[in-house]
């Protein structure tokens, strides 16, 4: 009987495989863990990734599903935030990239990355505005 209620509140939410499916790519657990229960309270479904290895792992599997990848600057490994960007431009330039660094001068000074930088710490107010927008353009027409 107290399972009724269940069943009820799951049939609100968005049909399943309909989220947009964000990446956070992030090596501090604690940072990680904000943004994925941040994001998760949103509505998206989230992967999480320590390293930009990690990420390009995951996006090689699940490329399609993916919206948008939200990403640390500095990752540990051979690969940064930027790189990653480059990377995902090239290969999945469908996906949006959302990129933040405790460090203002972090910010892509290259032009060949289509991402979006925001400095830490960040309000989960920006972020969830940017992600709206983003999740909106996708699969629409995004102009170049």
């Amino acid at each position: 009987m107290g399972d009724h209620g269940v069943s009820q509140v799951m049939s609100d939410v968005r049909p399943a495989g309909k989220k947009p499916v964000i990446l956070v790519v992030e090596d501090e657990p604690d940072e990680r863990f904000l943004a994925s229960e941040m994001l998760e309270e949103t509505g998206f479904e989230v992967i999480e990734a320590e390293t930009a290895e990690r990420a390009l792992a995951i996006l090689n599997e699940r490329g399609e599903d993916v919206t948008v990848v939200f990403s640390d600057v500095r990752t540990p490994g051979t690969i940064g935030g930027f790189e990653l960007a480059r990377i995902i431009g090239v290969t999945w330039p469908r996906i949006r990239i959302l990129l933040t660094s405790g460090d203002a001068s972090d910010q892509p000074s290259d032009l060949r990355i289509s991402a979006t930088f925001i400095p830490k710490p960040w309000r989960a107010p920006e972020i969830l505005q940017w992600l709206e927008e983003a999740a909106r353009q996708h699969g629409g027409v995004t102009e170049d």
